[in-house]
């Protein structure tokens, strides 16, 4: 059965908030892993549990617990790739692994995929994200240029969790802190997104799903952004396991 999957291993582990923990994976089978994908998506395999090493094949009649996680970095030279977990906010097989995972554990990694945001040359950019799209915010302001009018919105649970973004002075990110805000997260973005020209801003959005629907709607039908303009994907949703969302969305798109 041909392996369709990296095997790495965890070098570093970092505790960034109360609600992030930053793994460091590296592998000589990174070598090759395509540069410049910081935003992007992989697959991450984890074992089961009781087990030291995951399934490679996707096939296989007992695969691995796999999830989509983004890529906070890649280092080509040292081979890490490093990306943030959302913990402590929900249950899951690759939540519990990355919760407790130390020095020396194996997962295993696919991809990368496509980056939902791959437009560099305009001159508005709006970057709408929370926990587990803020990397993604982070690696698309990397490649959007400097002299462009680029505005962020960020949600965390709490003023612990804003941790501290790589991509340059030009990204300016207006934090929603949801245990002291006294508007809703999609209130504020209206608010942002109402100062933003509405025919030519590029706005990625990575959220939770019913937050995407709403915030879509207010752009489109309340504002007058361009659908053309306008790259939304529901990364979770309340309530539902990650297998059973990715069934929705194949079914019913955001």
């Amino acid at each position: 059965m041909k392996p369709q999957a990296r095997l790495v291993s965890v070098t570093r582990v970092e505790s960034l908030s109360p609600h992030l923990r930053r793994i460091v994976f590296s592998s000589e089978q990174l070598a090759g892993f395509p540069h410049g994908k910081e935003g992007a998506h992989v697959k991450v395999l984890v074992p089961h549990p009781g087990e030291q090493f995951p399934e490679l094949a996707f096939d296989a009649p007992k695969p691995a617990f796999k999830r989509s996680y983004t890529i906070r970095s890649f280092d080509a030279g040292s081979l890490e790739l490093t990306i943030d977990f959302v913990v402590n906010r929900h249950e899951g097989p690759a939540t519990n692994w990355a919760s407790t995972a130390k020095v020396g554990d194996f997962a295993a990694i696919a991809g990368p995929g496509a980056p939902k945001l791959s437009n560099y040359n305009e001159d508005n950019y709006l970057l709408i994200g929370d926990l587990t799209s803020i990397n993604a915010v982070n690696g698309f302001a990397r490649y959007i240029p400097r002299q462009a009018n680029l505005k962020s919105i960020i949600s965390v649970p709490t003023r612990a969790d804003m941790i501290a973004m790589d991509a340059g002075d030009h990204l300016k990110i207006e934090w929603h802190i949801e245990d002291e805000s006294s508007q809703t997260f999609e209130q504020q973005v209206e608010r942002v997104a109402k100062v933003m020209p509405s025919d030519n801003t590029q706005v990625f959005f990575g959220l939770e799903a019913r937050s995407v629907r709403t915030i879509k709607g207010i752009l489109l039908n309340d504002l007058g952004y361009q659908r053309m303009n306008l790259f939304a994907t529901g990364y979770w949703k309340k309530g539902v396991d990650a297998d059973k969302f990715n069934r929705q969305k194949q079914q019913n798109p955001l």
